[in-house]
């Protein structure tokens, strides 16, 4: 199983590097602790969170300098958030998909809600609900192209969200929710992904101890190959 996993991202990573242009792809960014996703698109970038330690500011303005910018943002946290102003000086036609729920301090408010609001509706499924109690909890859950990304919710909101998301069997990619936490992907959750290839985290095992081990000896026992951008440094896979 590993050997196979193995080829499989060498060989993703192979043809991404024969035709770096072909859309469509995702890519995680290695940020260090915190998270970046981008989807690639023909023409544009859609960009899920925007946190993290470090960034690759050339590698990013070559592939979305010419496209339109689209901005998701999960929570409030700053490894969330962090390159958020940064972001919106660089990059041309950028603007904001949504506003994380919750309170949040007049600064980080302020640096989310100068991007302006795109228009019309996102193509993507996703989950969120205000009447979560903790900041984490309040987190929005992407699905989108069998890939999903559920920021830093907790078990508690798996088993809601996992209920909730259409087509979520079909689903073959998961970027760890919480780093990788033990608080985070449940055996119940990835009872309900049968078709899941793969798991990346975006986190710094020698820093912040994720992903943590609980996590990645459950993701062994369904047999899920694990990434982490600590690794492998930016993952680009063509989707």
């Amino acid at each position: 199983m590993a050997a196979r996993s193995l080829l499989f991202v060498f060989l993703t990573l192979i043809c991404i590097t024969i035709a770096p242009d072909h859309p469509p792809r995702l890519i995680i960014w290695n940020v260090g602790q915190g998270l970046w996703t981008t989807f690639v698109t023909a023409d544009e970038c859609w960009h899920f969170d925007m946190g993290g330690e470090k960034m690759d500011w050339p590698a990013l303005m070559r592939l979305c300098r010419g496209r339109a910018n689209r901005v998701s943002l999960s929570h409030w946290d700053m490894d969330h958030i962090s390159f958020v102003a940064r972001a919106r000086n660089a990059l041309p036609r950028i603007c904001r998909l949504n506003t994380p729920l919750g309170p949040a301090k007049r600064k980080k408010r302020a640096m989310v809600e100068r991007l302006p609001p795109c228009p019309g509706d996102p193509p993507f499924d996703y989950w969120e609900d205000a009447k979560m109690s903790t900041t984490n909890g309040l987190s929005r859950v992407v699905q989108w192209q069998g890939v999903i990304i559920p920021g830093d919710s907790s078990r508690v909101e798996e088993k809601i969200w996992a209920e909730r998301l259409r087509g979520l069997s079909q689903a073959r990619i998961l970027i760890l929710g919480h780093h990788g936490s033990q608080t985070s992907t449940s055996r119940a959750l990835l009872d309900r992904m049968p078709g899941l290839r793969m798991a990346i985290a975006s986190a710094r095992f020698q820093r912040y101890g994720h992903p943590h081990r609980k996590t990645v000896d459950t993701l062994q026992e369904f047999r899920v190959p694990l990434l982490r951008t600590e690794d492998w440094g930016t993952i680009q896979i063509m989707l």
